[in-house]
């Protein structure tokens, strides 16, 4: 999508983080029961992923977190919530990230839903049960939550300047990861931009505690998963991990000097949005993106379709800006596409959190 420019550019411009994550299981998933809006509660293994996910998030610093209000959802946002040791901010619930209304489908199994598919003539994935939603329902309900969330963040955050078309072009297309965020310091320290960064990005070892001090520690556990340590990082040569912690902390200490200054001026901040929802609604809304909003999502365009895996994580980065007209513009880069590391134990499979559900609802 192309912004629209009048004669006089003046832009309200504001750039976050989105993190889509589908709630944890629950028993009629692992029975293979079709939910709908009826409220159920998390299974054993349901509390093990969202406490899975909780941990690999502890310091990742959310500025905003909303989810649907019913209990599966709700719950596994409260554990994340829970966990975090590094954000601020209340959960807030919206009645618009609930799961698609299923009707008279509710409580049933997929297979008998199936069966009166067939019965009446109409292909599965196009079968509409009696006092359901249609997927269009559901898809204008995701797009209004995101809008309602665009206009909200623009309010509040939103830097209002005149960009050329070069500028905005330059806008719309930075992304910095944590690798290349420490390539560039002195571009960043000259655009004294704030940049919001994936906790993926970096995994390194820790050999002894590091004390951070609170002026700092927020935007910097955001950056770096203190948590992670994956099994070959074990393996390594005492010097190796030396040169990996003396790397570390190096980088800590340049990206600390970078934003220490920079946390109250609004064009700089470094927003970090988590979404808590249903199976349809992260589907309809990646849908909206790819389709209606033209974000590129590579091969994962060929199974838009699926539902994404419980407390698996979809990530965006979102630039969204209005114009003297109120003309709104979002453009949107994929970061991650349902990832569900924090699921797998890879030294032991019996451990694994990393479930398949019968029911693709």
């Amino acid at each position: 999508m192309t912004l629209v420019f009048s004669n006089k550019p003046k832009v309200n411009y504001i750039r976050f983080n989105l993190t889509l994550v589908r709630h944890a299981e629950t028993y009629a998933n692992a029975e293979g029961i079709i939910q709908g809006i009826l409220d159920t509660e998390l299974s054993n293994t349901g509390y093990h992923q969202s406490r899975a996910l909780g941990l690999h998030l502890q310091y990742h610093r959310f500025t905003h977190i909303y989810s649907s209000d019913l209990k599966r959802a709700a719950e596994t946002a409260r554990q994340i919530h829970l966990l975090n040791r590094v954000s601020s901010c209340e959960i807030k619930f919206d009645t618009l990230l609930r799961e698609r209304i299923f009707g008279i489908a509710q409580g049933r199994t997929r297979q008998w839903l199936r069966e009166l598919a067939k019965e009446n003539g109409v292909s599965y994935i196009d079968f509409v049960p009696s006092d359901a939603e249609t997927t269009a329902q559901v898809r204008k309900r995701a797009i209004r939550f995101f809008e309602n969330l665009c206009k909200e963040i623009c309010l509040k955050y939103g830097t209002s300047t005149l960009l050329t078309k070069q500028d905005t072009s330059q806008y719309l297309t930075r992304y910095a990861s944590a690798e290349n965020l420490f390539r560039n310091q002195e571009i960043l320290k000259s655009s004294h931009r704030k940049c919001s960064i994936s906790t993926e990005n970096i995994h390194y070892q820790l050999i002894s505690p590091i004390i951070l001090t609170r002026s700092c520690r927020s935007s910097i556990d955001s950056t770096l998963d203190l948590s992670s340590q994956s099994s070959n990082q074990q393996s390594k040569s005492p010097s190796s991990s030396i040169l990996s912690y003396n790397s570390s902390i190096e980088k800590r200490r340049m990206l600390s000097k970078n934003l220490t200054d920079f946390s109250d001026k609004k064009d700089c901040l470094d927003l970090d949005i988590l979404v808590v929802s249903h199976g349809a609604v992260i589907r309809e809304l990646i849908k909206y993106f790819a389709c209606d909003l033209k974000t590129d999502i590579g091969q994962h365009l060929e199974t838009i379709q699926e539902l994404a895996p419980n407390t698996s994580m979809t990530r965006f980065q979102v630039s969204y800006s209005t114009n003297e007209q109120q003309i709104p513009t979002a453009t949107l880069q994929l970061i991650d596409y349902h990832n569900k590391t924090h699921l797998i134990n890879r030294t032991n499979d019996e451990y694994n959190l990393d479930t398949t559900n019968i029911c693709s609802f």
